[in-house]
């Protein structure tokens, strides 16, 4: 599928409250790329894996009217999360997007990348940006490594200046395994 249809696929599903971040649907298509094996150009960022390339594609749908990107400003005393972010946009599909919506739908590719977004929401994980921000850089870490112990991923993400917790990086791990991206010693 086209990452433009991906995008819109990923913020479709989010339903009527629309895709709360630029930073879960950077996350959701991150994870979606890894299962469908799909190269996006995700590289290491401040927030996890970031894709310049999905980031431009986002802001063509916003400005060919596909998209409608809606803008909340949060107080910043204190910081609402802990990224200390002052703005958050949330993402709805426009008319004109809805009526292309069975066109992508016929993508003979569509049906495997909605059952791995099901996969990926099914978990609430899936809803919260910052634990989905987690999960991103510990599988960003363990995917070029074959083996990780808990200790080296804290030690390649300080590398990266991603600061996770051990009890963070264990509160991720399920998620992970469930997606089948990751086995543990329990497991």
């Amino acid at each position: 599928m086209y990452t433009l249809d991906v995008i819109l696929l990923v913020v479709k599903e989010a339903g009527e409250g629309g895709l709360k971040g630029r930073t879960l649907l950077q996350k959701k298509v991150y994870f979606l790329s890894k299962l469908m094996n799909v190269d996006l150009g995700f590289t290491a960022h401040y927030y996890g894996p970031y894709s310049g390339f999905v980031a431009g594609q986002l802001t063509s749908l916003v400005n060919h009217g596909f998209l409608e990107e809606v803008t909340e400003t949060f107080e910043t005393t204190p910081p609402q999360n802990r990224f200390g972010e002052k703005y958050r946009y949330t993402y709805f599909l426009t008319n004109d997007a809805e009526e292309l919506w069975s066109d992508i739908e016929n993508n003979p590719e569509f049906s495997e990348w909605k059952e791995e977004l099901d996969r990926i929401n099914a978990h609430e994980i899936a809803y919260d940006f910052d634990r989905l921000s987690i999960a991103a850089k510990v599988y960003y870490i363990v995917d070029w490594r074959e083996k990780s112990t808990i200790e080296e991923v804290k030690l390649v993400a300080k590398e990266y200046n991603w600061n996770v917790t051990e009890s963070e990086i264990e509160s991720v791990l399920s998620f992970l395994e469930e997606l089948d991206l990751v086995t543990t010693d329990e497991s």
